[in-house]
């Protein structure tokens, strides 16, 4: 019969304090939403501040494919298509603690969630959804840029 030793209290106290701590740093990953208005100061905000010379303090993510993107897209926003995250995210910035705001279509999509999962997974803290999307986004008339001219 194999004799158990018991742990030592510095041991379980190590062993709680990890799992204290790996839960907390999952907490801290909680995805944010963010609304049409806030969004669009962010961006109108973020284009002065990039003619002032300024460094951008945010990044804001089309999760569409590449072809929707081109056809018409948030006004300063780069294109990381979901299905393309592995391949494209050395476009996002350095620093894992620089907001992301993340979009696509519409709130039915769950595209935006799995870009935002996949964004935690590699090590990202700062995300936020554009739950309304692009198309919502489009009818309220905010500034979007098209790269065929349509």
């Amino acid at each position: 019969m194999t004799r158990m030793r018991k742990a030592s209290p510095t041991v379980c106290i190590l062993i709680v304090s990890i799992c204290m701590y790996v839960s907390r740093s999952f907490a801290d990953l909680d995805i944010k939403s963010i609304d049409t208005v806030k969004l669009h100061a962010l961006v109108v905000n973020n284009a002065y501040e990039l003619e002032a010379g300024r460094e951008r303090q945010f990044t804001v993510i089309d999760a569409r494919t590449k072809k929707e993107y081109d056809e018409a897209h948030i006004f300063s926003s780069i294109s990381i298509p979901e299905d393309n995250f592995e391949t494209s995210m050395h476009l996002l910035p350095q620093d894992k603690r620089v907001l992301l705001i993340v979009y696509c279509n519409d709130a039915k999509s769950d595209i935006s969630k799995k870009w935002a999962e996949k964004a935690a997974a590699a090590g990202y803290v700062n995300i936020a959804i554009y739950k309304a999307g692009f198309l919502i986004w489009k009818e309220s008339k905010m500034p979007i840029a098209m790269l065929n001219g349509i």
